[in-house]
């Protein structure tokens, strides 16, 4: 069946590019799953409207209903896609758990952080809570990126030379911090972002997205 995906229809210029409904179209185009995608208008207040906070009662994208199972939460989404299409997963039981495991760094530890830098330098750079904040979620920023720059001095991707489902949340995590030059001391860390963005699906959903928000 037909996967209908959630997604943003218009949404702030600013957040462009870095919005979670992406990295489930990533994992959508990497899976092979037919699917359409419902855009909402942000702006016109489709994410909080009756219909929708049915799927998703946060109002918030992205969301899927596959087949009249409904999930919301990117990571949720992205994991039920690669098990549903046998894809994006690494083949034995301890890899898998070190996909979860990734996946939770991804969500929960690294992506934190910068979002909240993204969030200061797109909306509130001008704030003075905002000069006071930013330099301690820079230290934290650059703490987590170190760690990542030694998780993959030999490493292709997390798990080594198969690119799974939690770089997919790990590059969205770090796409936050992309309009900085954060990056530019961990060159391990950009070469993975190079590598996996070089990839045909995320061109291919990256250019659908494109289109739709500009329409």
């Amino acid at each position: 069946m037909m996967i209908t995906m959630y997604g943003f229809g218009k949404v702030t210029p600013q957040v462009v590019g870095i919005t979670r409904d992406l990295r489930v179209l990533w994992a959508l185009e990497e899976c092979e799953l037919p699917h359409q995608v419902n855009g909402l208008d942000d702006f016109a207040g489709e994410l909080h409207s009756a219909d929708y906070l049915a799927i998703n009662p946060f109002g918030k994208v992205p969301a899927i209903d596959h087949d009249g199972v409904i999930i919301f939460e990117s990571g949720a989404i992205v994991i039920y896609l690669a098990e549903q299409s046998g894809r994006l997963l690494p083949t034995s039981e301890s890899e898998r758990a070190k996909a979860l495991q990734w996946t939770f760094a991804a969500l929960d530890t690294v992506e934190p952080p910068m979002t909240q830098i993204a969030v200061i330098d797109l909306f509130e750079a001008d704030a003075e809570w905002a000069k006071l904040r930013r330099p301690a979620l820079v230290e934290m920023a650059k703490n987590y990126l170190a760690v990542l720059e030694d998780v993959l001095i030999s490493k292709r991707y997390l798990l080594g030379d198969q690119f799974t489902y939690p770089d997919i949340l790990m590059v969205a995590a770090l796409s936050q911090i992309q309009h900085t030059n954060l990056l530019d001391e961990f060159p391990n860390v950009t070469s993975y972002l190079t590598r996996c963005h070089d990839r045909p699906a995320w061109h291919k959903c990256l250019d659908a997205y494109n289109r739709r928000l500009a329409a």
